[in-house]
């Protein structure tokens, strides 16, 4: 089975670097993961998009690119979860983001109902909406996005990067109140914040999720 590791809690160039590495030995065909926090309130944005754009003016917390797309992130009050896969686990034998993404999105519900968070698919519930354009993640809710099965509350943003061989998803899942107000961070934040949950069995349960995939050390 996959090991993953539980890193501490680390800044955010360190922590893309980590994630980074994830993926780069998935494309030498070794699967790996790891779960960890930041050392402070972080934004990481996606790789498309640019803080004099998406953050508002004087925001004091600090940004870091991600190496995958999505929208913008407010880190420091959630569990981080960077997990890399070869394609040829997944039955990736073409490249489709639609394929990775339910590839890995499973495993990470899975592990998130193991902690008591009532974790589903948005297109598995009546809950799809979206505050419109926005550069916050959590502002916006697809059929893909990950809620809350009783209320509707986004309670995962999750990101991919799709290389020729291997997939990346860097997903943040929210516990308890932000570090920062987002409303001094983005112009249409969320307003909904999820409760506090026990993620201490985060790792050993994404890790029994995974567990039918291939074996690989902790990378």
């Amino acid at each position: 089975m996959i090991v993953v590791c539980r890193d501490g809690a680390l800044d955010g160039p360190t922590n893309m670097d980590r994630d980074r590495d994830l993926l780069a030995a998935a494309e030498r065909g070794l699967g790996g993961a790891r779960v960890y926090r930041w050392d402070r309130a972080w934004i990481s944005l996606g790789v498309f998009q640019q803080a004099e754009r998406d953050v508002l003016p004087g925001c004091e917390v600090p940004t870091v690119l991600r190496p995958t797309g999505g929208k913008a992130v407010l880190h420091g009050h959630d569990e981080t979860i960077g997990l890399a896969l070869p394609l040829a686990w997944i039955g990736g034998d073409v490249r489709s983001i639609k394929v990775a993404y339910r590839a890995v999105i499973g495993p990470i519900v899975s592990a998130m109902r193991a902690c008591g968070v009532p974790a589903a698919l948005a297109e598995e519930t009546r809950f799809v909406k979206s505050e419109g354009r926005t550069a916050d993640c959590f502002a916006h809710v697809s059929p893909n996005d990950v809620v809350d099965e009783r209320s509707g509350l986004k309670v995962c943003g999750c990101a991919l990067k799709l290389t020729q061989h291997a997939v990346l998803v860097q997903a943040s899942l929210p516990n308890g109140m932000p570090l920062v107000d987002p409303q001094r961070v983005f112009a249409k934040p969320s307003v909904a914040f999820a409760p506090e949950w026990d993620a201490s069995g985060l790792a050993d349960a994404l890790e029994a999720a995974l567990s039918e995939l291939s074996p690989s050390p902790c990378g």
